[in-house]
């Protein structure tokens, strides 16, 4: 008995199963009384619209057309395209759906804003071509009459597809000020009213160098110049090749860019008259277009900006003997075979190890000229702190001046620096560590 029962339990399990899933995915949606069915008005995908034309009565005076992955506009003459925006417009038609529809062969369509003003959109597949029209709105509700052609239908959609009728020239040009990738840029050269200076990459084409200076560039700052000259965008477009109107005020410019890539093309930006909001700028000193002045102000910079935000320390490995001194006296750390020792007294290798590591680390917030040095507590430079960093027949020298807080004032040769106040705390914590040393191995 208990052997047929089972198989027979299992089958009832399995038809009630397919039973539910019969009735929530086999069979249709059930409709409120009144309600219709929706219907796809294209009855295809993003991917098959080869061309969309914007007019009314027939008379289409824009056209983008489609190639694979990018478009361009064709009429009313040739132009690049937003490809983003051209492909979401296709996007919106494809998946266009009514909401209701009715037989309106018999009815004056005029009643629904199907007039001669009434915006039009033509979309070309690889099927053919069909015209929409976008009517009135209807009386209850957000929704919009549609006419599709050689359709005796009208329908009601939804609201969202207003937009995609109603596109001008403007909406569908691509805004990039740059329409190509620079590429590797290797060189830049930049000036404004106030500071000028030049870029250029190292030997293994890593790292990049303020020319004519010793200075490195923080390579983070050069990748965002790089990028945010890349990445400006026409805010409004101008058009003109007159570059020297005197309304763009290009003869004495707020701004110059040069950037030149691996395979030596050049790519420059001047900006002119601030006009509001916006500002004139010319591209490669051949067109004029209005950019946002506040993207546009991204790219002002100064030699402060792009200098390296660390001190150019010599590596751990190259450092032979470090020299410190504070209000209490100097000492000398010197490496004898791989140790490091204060005349005989052997200092922990952590300990010059995190020292170094702080000096390399810690990051620099301004340079600024020693003339304010008396101000940064360098009245008298034979009574600051100081570190010395000797490698071989090479030495490094800072004065440590006045700490403000977050940061704190030191001093090479040729310059006043403002840097994180790490430093000043490492520096007390080693002369504390080397001197606890010295005590420790005197007892």
């Amino acid at each position: 008995m208990k052997k047929r029962f089972i198989p027979t339990l299992i089958a009832l399990v399995v038809l009630v199963l397919l039973v539910i899933y019969a009735n929530e995915y086999e069979t249709e949606e059930k409709l409120q009384p009144g309600e219709v069915k929706p219907v796809a008005i294209m009855g295809c995908t993003e991917n098959d619209v080869k061309a969309i034309s914007f007019g009314n009565d027939r008379n289409y005076n824009l056209k983008v057309v489609f190639d694979k992955e990018s478009c361009k506009i064709v009429a009313p003459s040739e132009y690049s395209c937003d490809y983003a925006e051209a492909f979401g417009i296709a996007r919106h038609f494809a998946e266009l759906e009514s909401e209701h529809y009715f037989n309106g062969t018999a009815t004056d369509t005029s009643i629904y804003g199907f007039g001669k003003n009434a915006p039009m959109v033509k979309l070309e597949t690889a099927s053919g071509a069909v015209e929409l029209t976008l009517g009135s709105k209807v009386a209850i509700g957000n929704s919009f009459y549609l006419k599709k052609e050689n359709d005796p239908m009208v329908y009601i959609v939804p609201s969202h597809i207003k937009g995609s009728f109603y596109k001008a020239l403007e909406d569908l040009r691509d805004r990039a000020l740059y329409g190509e990738d620079f590429g590797k840029v290797c060189q830049i050269t930049y000036k404004t009213a106030s500071d000028s200076f030049k870029l250029v990459l190292d030997a293994k084409n890593s790292e990049w160098l303020i020319a004519d200076t010793k200075f490195s560039a923080d390579n983070v700052e050069n990748a965002n110049l790089i990028n945010n000259m890349r990445n400006l965008r026409i805010s409004t477009f101008i058009d003109s090749n007159d570059v020297s109107a005197d309304e763009f005020e290009f003869n004495e410019p707020t701004l110059q860019i040069s950037m030149t890539n691996e395979n030596s093309k050049t790519y420059e930006l001047k900006a002119g008259a601030l006009k509001g909001t916006e500002t004139y700028v010319t591209v490669d000193g051949k067109l004029v277009q209005k950019v946002n002045t506040t993207k546009l102000n991204e790219l002002r910079i100064n030699l402060n900006d792009i200098r390296d935000k660390y001190l150019d320390i010599y590596p751990l490995s190259e450092i032979t003997e470090i020299e410190v001194k504070d209000a209490t006296g100097t000492v000398n750390i010197k490496k004898v075979k791989n140790a490091w020792l204060i005349d005989d007294i052997r200092v922990k290798d952590d300990d010059v190890k995190d020292f170094v590591n702080t000096l390399s680390r810690a990051k620099i917030e301004e340079y600024t000229s020693k003339e304010f040095a008396k101000d940064a507590g360098f009245a008298d430079e034979n009574k600051c702190p100081t570190i010395v960093l000797k490698s071989n027949d090479k030495a490094k020298k800072y004065w440590l001046g006045d700490n403000k807080g977050a940061v704190i004032y030191i001093m090479d040769d040729e310059e006043l620096i403002m840097i994180n106040s790490e430093l000043d705390s490492a520096f007390n914590k080693f002369m504390h560590r080397i001197r606890t040393t010295e005590k420790i191995i005197k007892k």
